[in-house]
């Protein structure tokens, strides 16, 4: 019977073993936070918008280099409704999360794209995007949005 190895294990079966050097494999874990009021999202630290609208994108966080995405996580205290939503970056509007709705309230939802887990570190510092691809956010007063974003690194 063969035995196989995942990536991060494979220089197990290197004779000698060899230290696999990956930024997931005992890295620290790193939580970014976003909360976003969605009835009065910020502008600046002084200014409060009215509203998070098609095709506007709220900044989330921004992850140096180094770093591996290892998962997200969403949790809304009400639904988005028809609202979709993709979390990226500039390049990517969907590299973390595809556009799709969130309807789900007071539930931590987790979320990732394999291709995004099983990529290796950023290369350069990276500001992590979220877009309103169809329909406005809900403006419901006191409602909060809770993006959390894992990452990895040494």
């Amino acid at each position: 019977m063969a035995k196989y190895f995942s990536n991060e294990q494979q220089y197990l079966g290197a004779v000698p073993p060899t230290p696999p050097g990956d930024e997931a494999l005992g890295g620290r874990m790193r939580c970014y936070r976003a909360t976003i009021p969605l009835d009065a999202p910020k502008l600046s630290p002084s200014q409060n918008g009215a509203g998070v609208t098609t095709a506007d994108t709220v900044s989330l966080c921004k992850v140096p280099a180094g770093m591996r995405f290892i998962k997200g996580t969403l949790t809304s205290s009400v639904s988005l409704g028809t609202s979709t939503i993709s979390i990226g970056n500039a390049a990517d509007a969907a590299k973390y999360r595809a556009a799709a709705v969130f309807t789900a309230t007071d539930t931590p939802t987790d979320f990732g794209k394999a291709v995004a887990m099983a990529n290796g570190a950023n290369n350069a510092d990276e500001e992590v995007l979220l877009t309103v691809a169809t329909a406005n956010l809900p403006t419901t007063a006191g409602a909060k949005l809770i993006i959390d974003m894992i990452f990895a690194g040494p």
